[in-house]
């Protein structure tokens, strides 16, 4: 089997579970900006939350009453996901899959949501990839996330790598350049929302397909 590269996968339980270990502070904020997003989307009852990583926005999703199915490349990942799912009561499918090749049909979900996930993809042909596959199984709306180099955290990790600081292994991404990945597959910008403009460099982007 051929193996999976570093920015597709987190392999073991450990590195899984440093996500549920998260401050609670970050962890609260990047909830309630996924909370703020959800709230105008019309008319969605299923989702895909594609990585799922160690289940934090699947737990979200499902207590929103959405029926929820998480995807990961990662055993640990899985592994720890379906444990907090449990742990929480609830009832969320997590299933194995690789976000270049998801084993669903087409428009299999009323929408997707891929979470803290594209920062880490190096290449634009890459994220060309990874954006056909969410598009292809999400029926109205792709929910991504996205590094913006437009922030002053930003800035401040740019001048920290040139004066000779610890490279950064996060990929900084305009929304133009975000946009320009969904407009082949019929979906347009329905909104950006910053966590924090200007300061923080996440956001979250929501695009919707076209009717035809």
């Amino acid at each position: 089997m051929q193996e999976a590269p570093e920015w597709r996968t987190k392999a073991s339980v450990a590195e899984a579970e440093a996500y549920t270990k998260r401050k609670k502070r970050k962890h609260a904020a990047e909830m309630r900006l996924i909370g703020k997003v959800l709230a105008p989307l019309a008319n969605v009852g299923s989702f895909l939350d594609a990585p799922c990583g160690a289940g934090r926005a699947t737990i979200l999703l499902e207590k929103h009453g959405y029926k929820t199915t998480g995807v990961d490349l990662g055993d640990g990942a899985i592994e720890v996901a379906r444990r907090e799912i449990a742990r929480h009561g609830l009832n969320s499918d997590i299933e194995k899959a690789n976000l270049e090749h998801l084993p669903f049909q087409d428009k299999s979900f009323d929408a997707v949501l891929c979470f803290r996930f594209f920062h880490h993809l190096p290449t634009p042909e890459i994220r060309e990839r990874i954006v056909a596959e969410l598009c292809r199984v999400a029926s109205r709306y792709v929910l991504i996330s996205y590094f913006s180099p437009f922030s002053v955290t930003s800035i401040k990790r740019s001048l920290r790598q040139r004066l000779g600081g610890k490279p950064s292994h996060q990929f900084r991404t305009p929304l133009q350049e975000v946009r320009h990945y969904f407009t082949p597959h019929g979906f347009r910008l329905l909104r950006d929302y910053p966590q924090r403009r200007f300061i923080h460099t996440l956001h979250l982007a929501v695009f919707e397909r076209k009717q035809a």
